[in-house]
């Protein structure tokens, strides 16, 4: 039993308490606590205003809810049988201020990474072109277009933090897509493009439409069905990469799953497919829309490289089986019928006829070297750009650092118009 001395004592603990968590809460009305505030100017506005308005928000919940709670805290002096509703508002409070606080440093560190002119440039440059990727598809759905912050760091894959869904902090809805572009493809930035998809799909419906396809395109092998249909997400952002960027998307996927320690395995749960059978589906795109090409040496290469008989015998047999039926889950998916789209498949909005090697060449030879430097290549025809110097790099290795250097050069030197 609880005496008075105690519940005084607890009383003042408890305003103690909170006292420190409201006073750091309050520190995070300064958005520069977080990131610099050159940092944010570097954000453009269409994305920084809307975000840091979302965050101010964010904060001023939270600096509400510990003020309440103070006053509850101070309600407890004065009669003690408010003490059980002051401790649950100090406990509530605490978690909040860490939800609120991961929140921040998210954002912050997101916003921190264009730590250069160059970084910066580069990364404005992503941030438009990733909306650009969007907007066809959007358009045609009767969706806004998505503000996006990209940003930099390290590991093999990209991700995406997508608008609409709910952040750490209660009640919050993430206004932006934050996509996460890693080093080693930051001037290849063909996964850009994945993520993209991932946002498209999720505002079109996408993803179910994809299931069903491949539902019926192996109705007649269940344990395919079932392995495939669970890939339905990562597939529809595969789908999207390739219509935007072409061979480029599968040359620069199979430089981050062809690690030999992982590609023919399966982890329970993974919703990415097997990276031996989602190298073979990228190959499979190519072919359908641009018949044999330089990706069939890839496909070689790889099964030279990792033959079957190195995957676990529990799987080797579904490999197999998907490998044989690798065509008709290709059509599946590129002409799987998209809601958004009002049924009709994602070429309809963005077709990968456009960045064939054939299509692409044309380009190069149109613009010729004004390519990289035109202010009206670069806001024309950004995403092509992208596919082009992803395509070269990849038939050219002796000449990867050129195309590199010449894509990181066309980057940092200014951001598109979206």
């Amino acid at each position: 039993m609880i005496t008075d001395l105690d519940a005084r004592a607890v009383a003042d603990d408890l305003e103690r308490q909170i006292a420190h968590w409201l006073a750091a809460a309050t520190t995070f009305q300064d958005a520069e606590e977080f990131a610099s505030e050159a940092a944010w100017r570097s954000v453009e506005s269409y994305v920084g205003i809307p975000l840091r308005r979302h965050l101010g928000v964010v904060v001023g919940e939270l600096v509400d809810i510990g003020t309440a709670t103070l006053a509850l805290t101070r309600a407890a002096h004065r009669d003690a049988t408010a003490l059980p509703a002051a401790v649950s508002g100090v406990q509530q409070f605490r978690r909040r201020f860490t939800q609120v606080e991961t929140t921040l440093d998210f954002f912050g560190d997101a916003v921190s990474s264009r730590t250069s002119p160059q970084l910066r440039a580069a990364l404005q440059s992503l941030d438009a072109l990733a909306m650009a990727s969007m907007q066809p598809v959007l358009a045609r759905a009767g969706s806004a277009p998505v503000p996006v912050l990209t940003y930099v760091d390290k590991g093999m894959g990209a991700s995406i933090l997508r608008a609409g869904i709910r952040l750490w902090a209660p009640g919050s809805i993430n206004p932006v897509a934050a996509i996460k572009i890693v080093r080693h493809n930051l001037y290849r930035p063909t996964s850009l493009f994945h993520e993209a998809g991932h946002q498209v799909a999720a505002l079109t419906g996408w993803v179910p439409a994809l299931e069903a396809s491949l539902t019926r395109a192996l109705a007649s092998d269940p344990q395919l069905q079932s392995m495939w249909s669970a890939w339905s997400s990562e597939i529809a952002a595969d789908v999207f990469a390739f219509a935007h960027t072409g061979y480029a998307s599968v040359t620069a996927l199979y430089d981050v799953v062809g690690d030999a320690r992982t590609i023919l395995r399966w982890p329970i749960g993974d919703p990415h497919p097997v990276g031996w059978l989602r190298t073979l589906l990228g190959c499979a795109f190519c072919r359908q829309v641009y018949g044999h090409g330089p990706w069939d040496d890839l496909e070689t290469a790889m099964l030279a490289l990792f033959p079957l008989r190195q995957a676990d015998v529990t799987v080797r047999a579904l490999l197999e089986r998907s490998r044989q039926r690798m065509d008709a889950i290709a059509d599946s998916c590129l002409t799987a019928p998209i809601p958004g789209l009002d049924g009709r498949p994602i070429a309809s909005a963005v077709d990968p006829a456009r960045v064939s090697p054939t299509a692409l060449a044309e380009l190069e030879r149109v613009a010729g070297t004004a390519l990289w430097t035109s202010p009206h290549w670069r806001r024309t025809e950004g995403i092509r750009i992208v596919a082009l110097a992803g395509l070269r790099e990849a038939e050219r290795p002796a000449e990867a650092a050129t195309w590199v250097e010449r894509a990181r050069s066309w980057m940092n030197t200014g951001a598109l118009a979206a």
